[in-house]
């Protein structure tokens, strides 16, 4: 009974001790709140519904290696009533379920009759640099556009089908959740 009562304190012993903590510094967060309020629209399609952006179809002999693009299709997010301080924008694709972390591109819907060895890209059709969907590069490598006197603008993009490997036929589908950053 005794070695049993010690073993037992001196597993609850430690449990009693005090902790050690060190302050070794401090972190400041900032941040700011924007009363920014305008009608947005992809090709028309005011949100908040859903918009499509339909691809061509094209021959999978275009997309035999890793790498290689084709079917690059223009859209636009149009800005439209804008009312605050802002004076230009620029849209942010936010990571997501569909965004392949290492690339940036968007993961397209497997399943049967899926096409496979292909993902979506997209690019900022202001300057035909390639964008990676959820990568804070966006802050300083997407074009911003100017808001005009109105308060509207046309952020344009474009998406395109980019080569994992050699694809085999079948439908592309994914999707891209995104928002606006003011400035």
């Amino acid at each position: 009974m005794k070695k049993a009562l010690i073993s037992l304190t001196a597993i609850a012993l430690p449990a009693f001790a005090p902790l050690a903590h060190a302050a070794d510094g401090t972190i400041n967060f900032t941040g700011e709140l924007m009363a920014q309020t305008c009608t947005i629209d992809v090709n028309g399609t005011v949100t908040p519904a859903v918009a499509t952006v339909t691809l061509p179809t094209v021959s999978t002999g275009k997309l035999t290696a890793s790498g290689e693009t084709t079917g690059q299709t223009g859209f636009v997010v149009g800005l439209k009533n804008c009312s605050g301080p802002a004076t230009a924008a620029s849209a942010f694709f936010e990571n997501g379920p569909t965004v392949d972390l290492a690339s940036g591109n968007l993961n397209t819907t497997a399943g049967a009759g899926a096409a496979t060895n292909v993902q979506l890209q997209l690019v900022d059709a202001s300057n035909g640099s390639t964008i990676k969907a959820g990568n804070t590069d966006q802050n300083t490598n997407t074009t911003r556009i100017a808001l005009d006197a109105s308060g509207n603008a046309n952020l344009p993009y474009a998406v395109q089908y980019y080569a994992t490997g050699a694809t085999t036929a079948g439908s592309v589908n994914s999707s891209v959740t995104y928002s606006i950053n003011y400035q």
